[in-house]
């Protein structure tokens, strides 16, 4: 069931990251983290792979030096990166992991994302480099003799959430799938019943601001 499931948003992951590789079209996500510097584009930043020349991004090593700021936001050799399309859980939220012991959900979040990319030893290619300081990425994985979309994966084993817009609208809806499969396996965070979900908790918080 995992393995289809990440094949089948991953194919679609697929179909829809990788062409924005080539052309530049990525949706606006907004990163709500208050100390960190928003490192999504509009379509309208990002030119075209014909205006630049057509060259394709390079997939590359994950950078084992990372140091994470989040489940979804690295620092490599004085630059952030961020995983599009997906929002991990937010530190400040907590999750009861037994009775009597909360952990702060982010914060667990940040420690097994870091484990899963240690075992996957992912390779990345930059999607838009936003300035000097900020970039965002998409990242492929293997698992056994698979490869696959490393947000996919990530969300797929319950360590990660399908990102949405300021409209509210999925970055990539093919996320979707994979998370609605670990909330019904009760994979990776979904195993804790007080589980903050961390795009609720962003829409009420910006409910709140209005």
């Amino acid at each position: 069931m995992f393995i289809s499931t990440i094949t089948a948003s991953g194919v679609y992951a697929a179909t829809t990251i990788m062409p924005m590789l080539a052309h530049g079209n990525v949706a606006r996500e907004p990163h709500f983290s208050p100390s960190i510097v928003p490192v999504q584009a509009s379509q309208t930043d990002i030119p075209s792979a014909v205006d630049a020349g057509g060259a394709q991004p390079e997939f590359v090593p994950f950078p084992t030096e990372a140091q994470f700021e989040t489940g979804d936001t690295w620092i490599s050799s004085g630059r952030r990166y961020r995983l599009y399309g997906l929002q991990s859980c937010l530190r400040g939220t907590n999750v009861t992991v037994s009775a009597g012991v909360v952990r702060d959900c982010g914060e667990l979040d940040l420690i097994m994302a870091q484990a899963l990319i240690r075992d996957t030893k992912p390779v990345c290619a930059t999607i838009k480099n936003l300035d000097q300081n900020n970039a965002v990425v998409a990242c492929q994985t293997t698992a056994g003799q698979h490869r696959y979309d490393l947000a996919t994966y990530m969300i797929a084993q319950g360590w990660g959430f399908a990102a949405v817009d300021s409209a509210g609208r999925l970055i990539v809806p093919g996320y979707r799938v994979a998370e609605e499969s670990a909330r019904s396996a009760r994979a990776g965070l979904w195993a804790y019943s007080d589980l903050p979900h961390p795009v609720s908790v962003l829409q009420q918080q910006a409910g709140a601001q209005q």
